[in-house]
């Protein structure tokens, strides 16, 4: 990182555990947008096997680099912590667009391979006006953000970027998130950018996820 770069709040693309959870534990969060509408449309890996266990490991090691230029600022995160003062979060791209786009979006995308969803989201949520209307709503993104956005091609400045706008949702208290104490959260846009069939969805995955004994919760932010 630059020489002198300090931040008040990251947010990691990467499964992220509370602390002293278990290893190998199966997240609330995840299990939720496996099921229904968001199992076709912004599924995430399970992170408890495989290679989503070490991607588990490798977000554990990004979050503790980071907390070395992290620098404890007064509101600067509101909402469920990892560790007592550990201003980070989980950003979860697919998820951050998918349920803000209509169904009728969703759609249009269709199937696709293993890896090419999230720009396929990200090109529809920017020609519908999706993304630009989410960053316009943050008080903490400059302006022309959604200009910044729309022009990005590269996939991996795009990830980039909407784990900045996840951290500014965050700060502000407006994030929406999914999880558990034990699991750890997604943090997601505000509730008013949801699409309506992702509002009626979450609802129905959560009371499902419950009923299998995870209490699993749903924090619609300010």
């Amino acid at each position: 990182m630059p020489t002198g770069f300090s931040a008040a709040l990251a947010a990691i693309d990467g499964p992220l555990l509370p602390a002293g959870s278990a290893d190998d534990i199966v997240r609330g969060c995840e299990s939720v947008f496996q099921l229904g509408g968001f199992q076709r449309r912004c599924k995430p890996g399970m992170s408890h096997f495989g290679t989503g266990f070490a991607l588990r490991k490798a977000a554990a090691e990004t979050m503790a680099q980071l907390a070395a230029v992290l620098v404890a600022a007064p509101g600067a995160f509101r909402g469920p912590s990892l560790s007592p003062g550990a201003a980070v979060v989980e950003a979860f791209p697919n998820a951050f667009l998918g349920v803000m786009l209509p169904q009728e979006l969703h759609e249009r995308v269709g199937r696709v391979r293993r890896g090419r969803r999230f720009d396929r989201l990200y090109d529809a949520a920017c020609a519908a006006g999706v993304l630009a209307e989410a960053a316009s709503s943050s008080t903490l993104m400059p302006p022309g953000t959604g200009t910044r956005l729309a022009e990005e091609r590269d996939h991996e400045k795009r990830a980039a970027l909407l784990c900045l706008l996840t951290a500014a949702y965050a700060a502000e208290g407006t994030a929406v998130t999914v999880g558990d104490p034990s699991g750890g959260w997604f943090w997601l846009p505000p509730w008013r950018l949801w699409a309506p069939w992702a509002r009626d969805e979450i609802a129905r995955a959560i009371e499902r996820v419950r009923a299998k004994g995870c209490g699993v919760e749903l924090n619609m932010g300010a």
